[in-house]
């Protein structure tokens, strides 16, 4: 494997103008179309068998798609930016049906590896400052409020970037290997749609990372990510009954204080004794005028927990509070799903393996690698990871080292580059050391 270091090394140039080419068209959600479109181009030309759409999402679990109006926007957009022989791949992905899992098989007995990497943006307006580079180099956003602001351009460029030094260098290796490319990370939507399609039924390895957060340093990891939270994101409707506030209050049924004592006491919720919990009502908006007892509200929530368990019971005791507070107010509520994962921590095998990529990898220094760390935040990848590992399979993710411009999700956001080929490096170390001949 001596020469790993200088097949990733000779992608270098291509790994930064890719990672340009998607930092200036991103998507958001599962409105990913031109993305999907474009990696599924490339993926064709390397050779690999694809499944998409409805063969990779189950519209029965796509949570927080979007209307109508913002999914004809976004396949418009993306047709605007394709080549006209590409616009079928838009008409198929339907309404959001966005993502394609890539495999290629060696026909030669062995594991199957699965890689995953997020693909999609955020709702955040990009910087405009002479400092922000995207915006100086002029790679920056092509479309106002969506920027990467969180590095999934940078995974996404390092998944091609290793499908194609897998496609080039088949016959050094044995077993299969399958290429997750996920919509929806951010608000935790993707893996939960993906997953009950079977996408991981056969999987014995998988793998996934993130550009920064914790490992905030070039040339840096951290090994093995454990201690991801579970989550449930909904939103909540409440419908009550319009009334003159002065001339007739005894006729109205108050929405706006039905949610905002929803509100108080969901944040009130004694915490649990077996780990941390979380909830954050994030979002509240109710009513009509001054002068009329309010008659709808909207409350945008969430719960978190360091296991599914404990998510699981957050989650419940708000649901009692809105039985509660609907029956004092009299008003009706409408719960709707729109995002969700589970917890769980990288198992202990893969962390060895990235450890030991990183100590033969010559783009990671050894006084910078951090061999575990507790997230304490949620990642939808732990998602696929728990099913992986309940199925009898071995799964972890790991953090790669960067300069960070400024912190995830911030208007100024940015990477050093220099991390698109040192995590490309690991991932293809990995890959060996799962499915070497």
């Amino acid at each position: 494997m001596s020469n790993i270091h200088e097949e990733v090394k000779a992608l270098e140039k291509e790994l930064v103008e890719t990672r340009r080419f998607f930092h200036s068209h991103p998507e958001t959600g599962w409105l990913t179309f031109f993305t999907t479109a474009t990696i599924i181009d490339k993926l064709k030309k390397l050779g690999y068998d694809l499944k998409m759409a409805d063969e990779i999402v189950s519209v029965q679990h796509q949570l927080g798609l979007g209307n109508k109006e913002q999914i004809e926007q976004a396949k418009k957009r993306a047709k605007n930016l394709l080549n006209d022989d590409l616009h079928h791949l838009v008409d198929e992905m339907k309404d959001g049906l966005t993502g394609v899992v890539a495999s290629i098989d060696t026909n030669i007995e062995g594991p199957t590896t699965a890689f995953r990497f997020d693909i999609d943006g955020v709702d955040v307006t990009e910087s405009k400052d002479d400092t922000h580079i995207p915006f100086k180099e002029g790679f920056s956003s092509d479309i106002e409020g969506i920027t990467h602001a969180c590095g999934h351009d940078g995974h996404a460029t390092i998944g091609l970037g290793l499908a194609k030094l897998i496609s080039e260098n088949k016959d050094k290796f044995k077993g299969k290997f399958v290429f997750i490319f996920q919509p929806g990370e951010e608000g935790c939507r993707g893996a939960v749609g993906m997953e009950p399609t079977g996408i991981l039924n056969d999987v014995d390895y998988l793998i996934g990372a993130h550009i920064g957060f914790q490992a905030k340093e070039n040339k840096g990891i951290i090994c093995g990510i454990n201690k991801f939270l579970s989550t449930s994101k909904f939103d909540v409707y409440f419908t009550g009954k319009s009334a003159h506030a002065a001339g007739a209050p005894q006729e109205g049924c108050n929405a706006l204080l039905a949610a905002s004592e929803a509100a108080i006491q969901m944040h009130a919720i004694t915490r649990h004794a077996d780990g941390v919990t979380r909830i954050n009502v994030g979002v509240l908006k109710a009513g009509e005028g001054r002068n009329v007892i309010a008659p709808n509200a909207f409350m945008a929530c969430e719960t978190r927990g360091v296991t599914t368990e404990l998510n699981d019971f957050m989650k419940q005791k708000c649901i009692d509070i809105l039985d509660g507070v609907s029956k004092i107010h009299s008003v009706e509520y409408e719960l709707v799903e729109t995002g969700g994962t589970a917890g769980g921590d990288s198992s202990k095998e893969i962390t060895k393996l990235f450890k030991e990529a990183a100590l033969e990898s010559p783009y990671i220094e050894d006084d910078l690698i951090v061999e575990e760390f507790d997230f304490g935040a949620c990642e939808d990848f732990a998602h696929f990871m728990r099913t992986v590992q309940k199925n009898g399979g071995q799964s972890g993710y790991a953090m790669i080292g960067t300069n960070l411009a400024a912190g995830h999700h911030n208007k100024s956001f940015d990477f050093d580059e220099n991390c698109l080929v040192s995590g490309l490096d690991i991932f293809y170390r990995l890959a060996f050391k799962l499915n070497k001949k």
